[in-house]
């Protein structure tokens, strides 16, 4: 998915100059009329700004996502004409949605699940893209994702260089940290959401709060969040050091993140990015020879190790075997070449991996023994226990937040079951999750077979749509395989980016 070559360089000056026309060339559907193609430009406006934001910011990519649609509508309207593509997707994603609701209906809590509903709307994501866009608007709007996913990745490789946070070297006996579970060696790294990089910094952020107020630390042990809250009281604003701490420096043991908090979510971005230039990679490598090619190999050669490096320095250990693990399967479809490359990276990856998670979280890569994975190993056996009790509509979405001790999971920490096959039985049904597989296995068969197609000499499609179905192809794969210990069907981040991705394909797809 190379930078250059999807942005498409002359669409930029375009873009400042006469931003109607472009707005113009990425739509599919033709206005004939002064409304429709003021709703047209909007719709394609608001999809500019969802490509940009996916890799940042969930709310500002569903605030983008709600406005394209709006202006879809409005468009449509105008037209008196109602536009949808029809994707391979349709019928699995229509049962798995009907499954959902009613297991919403029945929930043990319905209060809670039948507000989750509306994360179903994501899945219009598919059909905002394969219904609105042509080819050129398919290319830019992938070239505007990596491009502004790459200023994450920049951020993200200077703020390991330069170091994050305070380390905690003392902790004062009157310090309202002391009943806490931090401990010298530790790092805070963000108070209320804010920054810090000093005790001094610190106080800053703490005296800009109300008396009463509680503001959660985002505090750092071996590489792993530990959650702090402290109360702001008068007193604790009025004294110089308010946290009692002193600090010997900035940080450089964390996990990156970009301009997000998590970095497990980061982790699943970067995965399906470096997987998606990886496949333009291994088209660019199956006719070498032709320099055309070569180019477009070694852009995605250089995209791919940008997105892959910064999903090593998450040192999410799931992720990265999934990564690697991904590599391997898909090379097979591109020749032995491709085969021995992946064998390659899939070495150089492994070992740079294990140096990383060894050192940002300082424990040993292979052992199984630490406490984050005993506990997710505790959620997991807890949510496979369920499952039988309610297996044709499950419990309902986010309803065993409510009955967290009474079906059994660990500690007194509510979360979910780390695991999105578990999870989604758990929550909607054993079919539901059926339905799941088959939209997973329809959408694999569809990359496969167009990458098949597109990749035939005779077709002489360019390399952009020979890559974009193999890189579909892979970050299919590889988000599947991380969701077996991730539950990522849940982060709404990652599954944006993942729909996007998906949509773009069923666009460039259905013009061809």
């Amino acid at each position: 998915m190379p930078v250059a070559s999807t942005v498409q360089v002359s669409m930029i000056p375009r873009l400042i100059t006469s931003p109607h026309t472009l707005l113009d060339c990425l739509s599919a559907v033709e206005a004939v009329n002064l409304f429709s193609r003021l709703a047209n430009r909007t719709l394609s406006f608001f999809l500019i700004l969802f490509s940009l934001s996916i890799p940042h910011s969930i709310a500002a990519s569903q605030i983008s996502l709600g406005l394209a649609l709006i202006a879809w509508s409005l468009r449509d309207l105008a037209l008196r004409k109602f536009h949808f593509a029809r994707t391979p997707m349709d019928v699995p994603l229509a049962c798995f949605i009907a499954l959902t609701t009613l297991s919403s209906v029945f929930s043990l809590e319905p209060e809670i699940s039948l507000p989750k509903l509306k994360t179903l709307v994501l899945f219009a994501t598919v059909y905002l893209l394969t219904t609105n866009l042509k080819t050129s608007g398919v290319k830019f709007l992938a070239g505007l994702l990596a491009t502004s996913a790459l200023c994450g990745v920049g951020f993200s490789l200077a703020e390991k260089a330069m170091g994050r946070g305070m380390i905690i070297s003392a902790i004062e006996r009157d310090s309202p940290l002391a009943v806490s579970k931090l401990q010298p060696g530790d790092v805070i790294w963000m108070i209320g959401r804010k920054r810090v990089a000093s005790p001094e910094a610190a106080a800053s952020v703490i005296r800009q709060h109300r008396s009463g107020e509680t503001l959660e630390l985002e505090a750092l042990h071996a590489g792993d969040p530990v959650p702090v809250s402290l109360v702001v009281t008068d007193e604790l604003k009025a004294k110089s050091n308010p946290l009692g701490i002193t600090s010997s420096g900035r940080s450089r043991q964390f996990r990156v993140s970009g301009f997000s908090r998590q970095f497990l979510t980061y982790a699943e971005q970067m995965q399906i990015l470096a997987l998606l230039a990886y496949g333009g990679f291994l088209v660019g490598l199956m006719n070498w020879r032709s320099a055309k090619n070569r180019n477009w190999m070694l852009l995605c050669s250089a995209l791919f190790v940008l997105f892959g490096l910064a999903l090593v320095l998450t040192a999410s250990r799931a992720v990265i075997a999934s990564f690697i693990l991904t590599l391997l399967i898909v090379s097979f479809s591109a020749g032995r070449r491709a085969v021995m490359t992946a064998l390659i990276a899939a070495v150089l990856l492994g070992a740079l991996g294990v140096y990383v998670v060894t050192s940002a979280r300082q424990q040993i890569v292979t052992s199984f023994n630490d406490d984050s994975t005993l506990r997710r190993i505790g959620y997991m056996q807890a949510g496979l226990k369920v499952i039988p009790q309610h297996p044709l509509l499950g419990i309902g979405m986010d309803s065993h937040k409510l009955h967290w001790q009474e079906l059994g999971f660990p500690g007194n920490y509510i979360t979910h079951t780390h695991s999105t096959p578990i999870q989604i039985a758990m929550d909607r049904g054993v079919p539901a999750l059926l339905c799941y597989g088959w939209w997973i296995a329809v959408l694999l068969i569809a990359a496969y077979k167009d990458f098949k197609q597109k990749s035939r000499p005779e077709n002489q499609i360019g390399l952009f749509s020979s890559s974009l179905p193999l890189g579909a192809f892979a970050a299919i794969i590889g988000f599947t395989l991380s969701s077996l210990t991730n539950y990522n069907f849940g982060d709404s981040e990652a599954l944006t980016m993942l729909l996007f991705v998906v949509g773009l394909f069923l666009a460039n797809s259905s013009r061809h």
